[in-house]
């Protein structure tokens, strides 16, 4: 049996475990020092989480307001925007 694909090792999965830890020590409280390096670090992973999720809101919000550039002209585009001489007409280079 495999599983669905999941990718354990990724943003979503981490933040799940630091939050449900951050719970964990808000229930259990700060009585002792390891409970308060417990707490402190999942505040700390919270933190950081929320971080991440607020720059990227931010930059997705940011690229969604940038215009969108022109396409490059085509050649045959470009063919057809010249100047045309007149018969006969010298060049310039």
């Amino acid at each position: 049996m495999t599983t669905a694909g999941w990718r354990w090792r990724s943003f979503p999965v981490f933040f799940a475990f630091v939050c449900g830890a951050f719970v964990m020590g808000l229930l259990n409280g700060v009585t002792n020092l390891v409970g308060a390096v417990f707490f402190y670090l999942a505040l700390f992973g919270v933190a950081f989480g929320v971080a991440h999720m607020v720059v990227r809101w931010l930059a997705e919000r940011r690229m969604r307001r940038q215009p969108t550039p022109a396409p490059p002209p085509s050649e045959a585009g470009q063919a057809a925007e010249r100047r045309r001489l007149p018969e006969g007409a010298p060049r310039r280079r």
